[in-house]
């Protein structure tokens, strides 16, 4: 039987396994590092034709010799590496190293930018075997079968590249899977489950996906071109599967239901609250999600509530209508600030996640989205510096430096108005001033529902948010 390692690299601690937000952790100041569910599903489909070996090294903070310890061990015929847009530079380093320790060794790299990736690219990937850029879950068994099998096959597998001699294939992909519930769980017995915390109760998190796709057509997000613009649905009975197992089997109550936009259908989220609330669950798990500011209002926020959701993510991107409009969100700053009031009216907690940096924006803009920052006032932020990744409107548009930027310090610069270090330091001077506010610490410490635990993970991300901006 032949084996296989899963793997995050010890190489920085990014976001891995969510295709649209790429994100550098340790470099953020308020988002949580979630769990590793593309190994996990993996794990799952290939676990009775292979052995399987998984490790998040980054997030289990080991090194390189953690790694080629354990690779010669295990003796590995396959390493699986999900690599991010930010870090493809020193994931491909780790890839060279690891064909100096076993050069038969086929290792596949999976990530979005492999969806749409520069040919020019392709020649500084060559240690790796094959690239995925579509759902990894769908394609690995098949990718696989091929490789061992009949290679030939492989010209019909989209979303993926593949070698001919020395030259690289890439597959369009065109096609989703419409049935999401053909995918088993996450093997959470091979995962970490106790690296993956939710901020707000220091408890282990799973993640739970919801549904893929987005209709909207923000033009720097991924999703649907990684996703597609229908909307794909689990099962409602699937989802209250998975999270009465992750109950009863992992002891975890937290949880994050992932969704381009958990509330895009708002009679499917109520159907899901509804099924939470009159089953065993009811009163044991607290979860969170996302949305847009255009798709709530009280009966959704109640419903929620009632079934344990606790905060809410919301895309407020800008607190300019001038471009809320260029990148086409779909939505106002009387909405955005409308669905904040309503969140709060709710009881649930607020996140903000904003956008600077767009290649039209003047200080007039960005004094605005902060003027809305502290207006809007929710419970968290986080500013984000565009990326405009290749296959977005936003690139085919303007173009600009991509690989390895993130979008919180190795940041992107596509803005010809204002400078690189303007952007950064607006950045930086808005988070400092909101998070040490007097007001905003005070409530954070005297809230109700804190404990000693709760205290000492808000004490663990202040001290990372002075790490970036001080050190």
């Amino acid at each position: 039987m032949k084996k296989i390692m899963l793997i995050y690299p010890p190489v920085g601690t990014y976001q891995r396994g969510e295709d649209r937000c790429q994100i550098n952790i340790n470099a953020s100041c308020a988002n949580d590092y979630r769990a590793c569910n593309d190994l996990g599903y993996i794990a799952s489909i290939l676990r009775q034709e292979y052995k399987i070996f998984l490790k998040d090294y980054s997030g289990e903070k080991l090194t390189y010799s953690d790694f080629e310890r354990d690779f010669k061990a295990e003796n590995p015929d396959i390493v699986f590496i999900s690599t991010t847009n930010a870090s493809i530079y020193e994931d491909i380093e780790f890839v060279q190293k690891i064909k100096l320790l076993k050069e038969k060794t086929i290792v596949i790299l999976k990530g979005a930018l492999f969806f749409n990736i520069e040919a020019n690219f392709l020649n500084k990937i060559s240690s790796a075997d094959y690239l995925i850029g579509g759902e990894a879950e769908f394609i690995i068994q098949p990718l696989l079968n091929a490789h061992y099998n009949d290679k030939s096959e492989l010209q019909n597998i989209e979303g993926i590249c593949y070698k001919n001699g020395e030259n690289w294939i890439c597959n369009k992909l065109e096609h989703f899977c419409e049935d999401l519930d053909k995918l088993p769980y996450p093997d959470r017995n091979l995962m970490n489950n106790k690296l993956y915390k939710n901020p707000l109760t220091n408890k282990p998190m799973a993640t739970i996906s919801i549904s893929r796709g987005c209709p909207s057509s923000c033009i720097y997000c991924l999703s649907p071109v990684i996703s597609g613009k229908k909307v794909r649905f689990r099962s409602i009975n699937s989802i209250i599967d998975e999270l009465t197992e992750c109950v009863e089997k992992y002891k975890i109550t937290d949880f994050f239901f992932k969704s381009d936009t958990f509330t895009i259908n708002k009679n499917y989220v109520i159907e899901l609250c509804e099924r939470i609330i009159n089953s065993n669950l009811k009163g044991k798990i607290n979860w969170c999600a996302n949305s847009r500011t255009d798709s709530l209002d009280s009966e959704l926020l109640e419903k929620m509530k009632q079934a344990g959701c606790t905060i809410i993510a919301l895309g407020i991107e800008s607190g300019s209508d001038d471009s809320l409009n260029k990148i086409k969100k779909g939505t106002s700053i009387v909405q955005n600030l409308k669905a904040v009031e309503l969140v709060k009216k709710s009881g649930l907690l607020t996140f903000g996640f904003y956008i600077i940096g767009f290649p039209w924006e003047t200080i007039e803009h960005l004094n605005q989205t902060k003027d809305l920052i502290f207006k809007a006032n929710t419970d968290f932020i986080e500013i984000s510096a565009v990326v405009p990744f290749r296959g977005s409107e936003l690139y085919n548009l303007y173009g600009g430096e991509v690989l390895g930027k993130d979008s919180f310090k190795n940041t992107a610069y596509i803005n010809g108005i204002l400078s690189h270090k303007q952007i950064e330091n607006f950045r930086k001077n808005v988070i400092l001033k909101y998070y040490l506010r007097p007001s905003y610490i005070a409530k954070k410490i005297f809230n109700k529902n804190i404990n000693f635990s709760l205290f000492l993970n808000y004490i663990k991300y202040g001290l990372r948010l002075l790490k970036n901006y001080f050190l």
